[in-house]
């Protein structure tokens, strides 16, 4: 048996390069790596909508929320981001990182032109207000272009957490929790997100959202939970 499950060659939007894409796990989401700058599958699918779609994001103004990586800021002019830190308050500064809460930003209103979020919506306590927020700071036409786990076994949004009337959080499903860039590297799944997704975010944000959807190995593109959302704010 090879010592790779997979490995193929191939262009990765994320370094702009010619690679090798490899994975040694059938989980290929996490585990199918361009050895050049080891982005996984769902970040080189954010920028090739980007680059395909999108062509001139390279110019305009792009905060991202959360990032893991610098792959969109080795590329564009004018890109900003933010972390959340629990106690520290909107617009002021954790340690050089600029603190905004996605359900209360401190940016201005119509400022932003691509709001991105890789695998952030999922960890929201309320993702309504957080598409609402994201809407209110885009300017006429911009964009959020966004991850998140959509489950098909799921018809309809499954919440796992619920606050309590004192701020406390009360577990509605035994508790999961993904990687994250900041605090104790682990960040709590609040949703479940299902089948109704995109109306439910057509609500939250009163925008449209088309959902791409892409399996190119030649790209470094396969595996599970790789749908690129896009909403556009009318």
């Amino acid at each position: 048996m090879a010592e790779f499950l997979l490995q193929n060659s191939g262009y990765c939007h994320c370094c702009r390069s010619q690679a090798t894409f490899r994975s040694a796990n059938a989980w290929l989401r996490d585990h199918y790596i361009c050895l050049n700058c080891h982005s996984i599958p769902r970040q080189r699918h954010l920028q090739h909508i980007l680059d395909v779609h999108f062509p001139d994001w390279c110019g305009r103004i792009l905060h991202e929320s959360s990032p893991a990586n610098d792959f969109l800021a080795r590329y564009c002019k004018a890109y900003e981001s933010s972390q959340f830190f629990p106690d520290v308050p909107p617009g002021e500064s954790h340690n050089g990182v600029r603190c905004e809460d996605l359900e209360g930003m401190s940016l201005a209103d119509s400022s932003i032109d691509i709001f991105v979020t890789q695998d952030v919506f999922e960890h929201i306590n309320n993702p309504a207000r957080a598409a609402a927020e994201v809407t209110r700071v885009l300017k006429p036409g911009g964009l959020h272009i966004f991850t998140a786990p959509r489950h098909r076994g799921l018809a309809s949004i499954q919440p796992r957490i619920r606050i309590r009337a004192d701020g406390e959080i009360e577990h509605l499903l035994e508790p999961q929790y993904h990687g994250s860039p900041v605090g104790d590297g682990k960040a709590l799944v609040t949703h479940d997100y299902a089948r109704d997704f995109e109306r439910l975010y057509a609500e939250w944000s009163g925008n449209l959202v088309t959902t791409y959807v892409t399996r190119d190995r030649g790209l470094g593109i396969d595996g599970e939970f790789l749908e690129v959302f896009v909403a556009c704010k009318q």
